[in-house]
């Protein structure tokens, strides 16, 4: 597969990479890439510390061998990119999403009447919202589809509180004695009423701690099930079962409310960050858990589905709908 550098005129400018599969069959379909949450690079890496998880680049490697253009970049403020990571709300990264499509869809080995979004995490709210903005051909929710920011992340918090709450021995009875939980949660709440009542692209909480008040101020307004309801092309989402941060809960609403067809699926023991997981589901040492499996490959049952949705998808007419193809839901 070839790799070629481009440049995303947005607000700011972005950096990114397309790759291209070893094929000059004409046209070809194509796939953008929009990243989780946090200060993950185009790679789907962390700048720095121990986060080398390479897995966009493995996810963009795949789709080239299934013959996919593919185009993934740096956020803002993040690796080559300008812009400032801290001030950057929702509707930025859409803005950005939108660029980045145009430039994609632009290209002239690229057939832009094939063009479909990937979303992972926090991509599958930008991806969703997205759609609102500018039609694709197609939308792929990776460990988050359905769900929006401020629910997983209560979701998150409950799920922690939980394990604590079951804690044994000196930490069980901190816990307990001083209230540890409910003190937090009331800090929680707090935090979250300063930034959704703040102007500011960024506060400082507590005197000194930073927080993206716009990032969080523009996800809690933004309703996820209302964006839903104007997707009209076909969609598929996958969920992992060892995943802490992404409920498969949340996909019912994607059968329930987009109007184009849709495929939801669960994976066993694959975790947020779509690899397999065979450690038990803990909210407590989720991030050691994910360091374990740097190195290791996309979970096999993942590409599989990918790469039987993409191939249907490429023989099937473009915007057919619910209508004529019927939604498909795998449960385990």
């Amino acid at each position: 597969m070839k790799y070629e550098q481009v440049s995303i005129k947005s607000d700011v400018m972005l950096k990114g990479t397309m790759t291209f599969p070893e094929t000059e069959d004409g046209q070809l379909p194509a796939v953008l890439f929009l990243s989780g949450s946090g200060k993950l690079n185009r790679d789907g890496s962390a700048v720095k510390g121990k986060f080398k998880f390479n897995l966009y680049k493995d996810l963009s490697d795949f789709l080239a061998s299934l013959g996919f253009v593919t185009l993934r970049y740096d956020k803002r403020g993040i690796g080559e990119s300008e812009g400032d990571f801290q001030s950057t709300g929702l509707w930025d990264a859409v803005t950005d999403a939108e660029n980045a499509l145009e430039l994609l869809a632009s290209n002239p080995k690229v057939d832009p009447n094939r063009v479909l979004v990937l979303g992972h995490s926090e991509g599958c709210m930008v991806g969703t919202a997205l759609t609102e903005r500018r039609p694709v051909n197609g939308l792929i929710l990776l460990a988050g589809g359905g769900a929006g920011m401020r629910e997983c992340l209560d979701l998150q918090r409950q799920q922690l509180y939980k394990e604590l709450r079951e804690a044994k021995g000196l930490q069980g009875f901190i816990i307990r004695t001083f209230k540890t939980l409910e003190k937090g949660e009331k800090q929680a709440q707090e935090t979250y009423k300063k930034m959704t009542s703040s102007n500011k692209d960024v506060i400082r909480v507590l005197g000194f701690i930073k927080m993206p008040a716009k990032y969080f101020r523009e996800h809690f307004a933004f309703n996820i099930v209302e964006a839903l309801k104007q997707v009209r092309c076909p969609v598929l989402a996958i969920n992992g079962l060892k995943d802490f941060q992404a409920s498969a809960e949340y996909l019912k609403r994607i059968p329930e409310n987009v109007q184009g067809s849709s495929t939801c699926i669960l994976v066993e023991n694959m975790d947020h960050g779509l690899k397999e997981q065979l450690t038990p589901l803990s909210a407590s040492t989720y991030k050691k858990d994910y360091i374990k499996t740097i190195g290791q490959p996309i979970h096999p049952e993942l590409t599989m589905h990918l790469a039987s949705w993409l191939n249907e998808w490429k023989e099937t007419k473009i915007g057919e709908t619910a209508s004529t193809v019927e939604n498909k839901a795998l449960t385990l």
